[in-house]
């Protein structure tokens, strides 16, 4: 029997556009070798707001991983962390920002607190930790 090819999913709440389309790149790209061994992909979902990352909560299944950036326009992202917590408790959820309340993200439920300032490398291997994925080379360190 063949074995049906499973999209990983990935939720990033980011409210600059850039940002998070360099982080998705980075992240398929480093997830990329790993998930065609098992013939998987990687799927994005992105909201850049509060009240559009709850919309996409409600209307997708369930994510394997969330990023969530503190400091969004309509509020904080700790209600977007607590709200996929409550929806769905496994799901790891790492708040990535630039916000010095690092321990109010964790009081919220965050697995992992990443500051914006981290290496991409440091950030893409953080996230692949989180999925599970053994961590990743970086490919500056030679």
């Amino acid at each position: 029997m063949e074995r049906r090819r499973i999209a990983i999913n990935i939720l990033i709440v980011e409210d600059h556009a850039l940002f998070a389309e360099v982080l998705a790149v980075a992240l398929g790209r480093a997830l990329a070798s790993e998930l065609q061994k098992l013939g998987d992909f990687t799927s994005f979902a992105y909201a850049t707001s509060i009240a559009e990352a709850l919309q996409r909560l409600s209307a997708e299944r369930p994510f394997d991983l969330a990023v969530v950036d503190l400091i969004l326009p309509d509020g904080d992202g700790t209600t977007v962390v607590r709200e996929i917590k409550r929806r769905s408790p496994g799901t790891p959820v790492a708040v990535l920002t630039a916000s010095e309340h690092l321990s109010k993200a964790m009081a919220a439920g965050a697995d992992e607190v990443i500051p914006k300032r981290a290496r991409l490398v440091e950030i893409v291997a953080s996230l692949a930790r989180l999925l599970g994925i053994p961590t990743l080379p970086d490919p500056q360190a030679d």
